[in-house]
């Protein structure tokens, strides 16, 4: 490619070479042409699975080859947030976006979203509604009509049909609950510049910290449609462990409570009472699990964030448990 693109796709690889064909096909379909695609591809060197990856990817950039749209690099596993961030480093188009190797983006994607950044140039983030498709294999229009009721009480001002401008306060709607999935946004690159990236600490709902640090930074806009389609897989980190995910969660709270401890008074709150509730919620699972010892701390640690009456009856319960067991 002589010149640098509109914009850069980076998807992460890792064990996907059952998935890795539908992906591609996406960006090769999108209405939008001039993009770069880099795969960052993370399975361990020398196995199989990196060998069909590679291969497969291969086969595309060879297809390709005229246009010079394709990247792959490979690299040991970083996780999921490590080969998004190679990706960053490596992108040379004006705006980035991002997409998981399972999942799609529909054809108007990059169209709608770049239409937009061009409308209102003062943006540096732009995202999206989404379909998805649930582990019954059944396609659902719209995830946030159906999972995440928060994204549609966003104060937003039309610009024309179907784009949207989100008001300033756009930050302390986000820090209520994560509804920008990583595949949805397309950033302005000049906003990341070197210290915007995903976390490689965090390993659950990093996404949320990242679009929250793009959103401090800069106004953002909204496509009112579905714009990718994203495949619920069984195993995967969303669906795993209720309890890792839970003390993953209440992690990346702890951590956002330091990192935007000047944000407004509104946002610290929903930082503080999703961490209660997560914890609230670990209670109940070391609970359940006869570790009372356990709970009592969660609950105690959920009441420091949320005075609730239920949690202190249950954080008492908890420490009469304790003692009695202690006594025997």
């Amino acid at each position: 490619m002589a010149s640098s693109p509109i914009l850069s796709v980076v998807v992460p690889a890792f064990r996907a070479s059952a998935y890795l064909a539908r992906c591609i096909e996406s960006i090769l379909a999108q209405t939008l042409t001039d993009w770069e695609l880099i795969i960052v591809e993370q399975s361990g060197a020398g196995t199989p699975e990196r060998e069909a990856s590679s291969a497969i990817v291969r086969g595309y950039l060879h297809a390709d080859a005229a246009a010079g749209r394709i990247r792959l690099i490979e690299q040991e596993n970083a996780g999921a947030s490590g080969g998004r961030n190679r990706g960053i480093d490596e992108s040379r188009g004006e705006f980035v976006a991002f997409l998981d190797a399972d999942d799609e983006f529909l054809p108007h994607k990059l169209a709608r979203q770049v239409e937009l950044f061009r409308l209102r140039p003062e943006l540096g983030l732009v995202y999206g509604d989404y379909a998805f498709v649930d582990l019954q294999n059944r396609r659902h229009a719209s995830v946030f009509d159906e999972l995440a009721p928060a994204a549609r009480r966003v104060p937003t001002q039309l610009v024309t049909p179907g784009l949207h401008v989100c008001g300033p306060d756009f930050f302390d709607h986000l820090a209520r609950q994560y509804f920008i999935a990583t595949i949805v946004g397309l950033v302005r690159r000049d906003v990341l510049r070197s210290d915007v990236r995903f976390s490689t600490r965090h390993r659950y709902a990093e996404e949320w910290l990242f679009y929250l640090d793009v959103a401090r930074r800069a106004r953002v806009g909204f496509v009112d449609e579905p714009l990718c389609l994203h495949h619920h897989v069984a195993g995967s980190v969303s669906r795993t462990s209720t309890t890792q995910n839970l003390e993953a969660l209440a992690d990346l709270l702890e951590h956002m409570l330091v990192r935007f401890a000047d944000a407004s008074r509104r946002a610290r709150r929903a930082f503080r009472l999703q961490l209660a509730a997560a914890r609230r919620q670990l209670g109940m699972e070391a609970y359940k699990q006869r570790r009372f010892a356990t709970a009592a701390d969660y609950w105690r640690k959920s009441l420091r964030e949320q005075p609730n009456p239920r949690t202190l009856v249950h954080w008492a319960q908890a420490k009469l448990r304790t003692s009695v067991a202690a006594a025997r």
